[in-house]
């Protein structure tokens, strides 16, 4: 998927503190966050990544990103 950082890749899903996450990674972005994984509240109706939200309330997917 684009996104303003670079090109995000959907792993799969995960599941930590009893919740459902998207699991993702930047594929294509600032070389410091090309690989770094993230997590998405999982919502199983999201077509679009700018449907997600980060994961356990973050205000941001990425320390340091005001935006993915």
């Amino acid at each position: 998927m684009s996104a303003t950082a670079g090109r995000v890749r959907a792993d799969g899903t995960a599941e930590a503190a009893g919740e459902k996450f998207f699991a993702l990674h930047l594929i294509q972005a600032r070389p410091d966050l090309v690989g770094r994984p993230f997590l998405a509240a999982y919502e199983g109706r999201a077509a679009w990544f700018s449907e997600l939200e980060p994961a356990f309330g973050a205000s941001r997917f990425l320390p340091g990103v005001d935006a993915v």
